[in-house]
């Protein structure tokens, strides 16, 4: 009986090729890519959770102060969420000691980007114009403020209460910053090229004053260019309260006269006498004006930001 035997397959079983993924994950480079892009997904997991947040939130907390996440940008320099966390810890502080309303957390947020923002815009501007912090000066306001206290030791211990600082922190963050705004007006205020089309303004209304036209009538056209606030009449002010900056060319007018245009710290004026009395042993004149408020800092900075690129990831109005 031929009984057939089983056909017996003895070649050897082979094991799946690897793909080419599977083979490059094996190498070191792979290893290291697979890496990144595990890192790269849990950052934009952890970026998502940072911004869906409320600012304060504790993981939002962790994240800032361990990846520089930014709060707000202008022209490419960031302040980041955590040094934006900084202030805002400081003003609750402050505001939880006050009595009364304070304000809510987005009033909050936006108040600190928008006094962040005009700090940078400060800086960039100082540095455009080689600026840089006065240190003298950032100690002499600093032992201005201390004068007015009991002692250092009172207000050292009323910042750490009140904000959460030290004296440290309150001269780099506070005094520091003032410091250098008021280098940053005294430049602005004394720029005869940014000055010039407001003294331009205020020559051509002497022009037309000193040409005949009613200086009241000149007076109010050019004040209606500034807003309220801009008087054309002074009223009777004595001569003791006038400001030495303009005192003695006012003293020295006679009724009817005018002065030339008296370049100001604050602004251009033309002043003219229309009366003098003497009151309660007081020389009193009465005064007309016509004012020409110089470019201050805070238009210098609006001008600033109108050409600037600024990006808020908080705070945002």
């Amino acid at each position: 009986m031929n009984d057939e035997l089983p056909i017996v397959n003895d070649t050897p079983a082979t094991a799946p090729v690897p793909s080419r993924l599977a083979r490059a994950l094996k190498t070191p480079q792979g290893k290291g890519a697979a890496v990144l892009v595990v890192l790269v997904v849990l950052f934009g997991i952890a970026t998502q959770q940072v911004y869906s947040r409320p600012v304060d939130d504790t993981l939002v907390r962790i994240l800032s102060r361990v990846l520089p996440y930014p709060a707000l940008s202008v022209n490419g320099t960031t302040v980041t969420l955590n040094e934006f966390l900084s202030e805002y810890d400081a003003l609750k502080q402050y505001f939880a000691g006050q009595e009364g309303a304070s304000p809510t957390d987005d009033e909050l947020e936006v108040a600190i980007a928008d006094t962040l923002v005009n700090k940078v815009v400060i800086r960039q501007l100082a540095q455009a114009r080689g600026l840089e912090v006065d240190s003298e000066r950032v100690e002499q306001y600093y032992q201005e403020v201390l004068a007015a206290q009991e002692s250092e030791e009172a207000f050292v211990e009323d910042l750490r209460e009140t904000f959460g600082w030290s004296a440290k922190e309150f001269q780099s963050r506070i005094v520091e910053s003032i410091v250098l705004a008021l280098q940053m007006s005294e430049a602005i205020l004394s720029d005869e090229a940014l000055q010039g089309p407001r003294r331009d303004m205020i020559d051509a209304a002497f022009a037309r004053v000193a040409g005949g036209e009613d200086f009241v009538s000149v007076a109010r056209e050019v004040h209606a260019g500034f807003g309220a606030g801009l008087e054309s009449d002074l009223g009777y002010v004595k001569l003791s309260a006038i400001p030495s900056s303009w005192s003695s060319q006012v003293e020295a007018l006679a009724v009817g006269g005018m002065t030339d245009v008296l370049d100001l710290p604050e602004g251009y004026a033309v002043f003219k006498a229309e009366d003098r009395i003497v009151a309660a042993d007081e020389v009193q004149i009465r005064l007309l004006s016509i004012t020409v408020p110089k470019v201050t800092l805070e238009e210098a900075v609006g001008d600033y930001l109108e050409t600037s690129k600024v990006k808020r990831y908080v705070g945002e109005i």
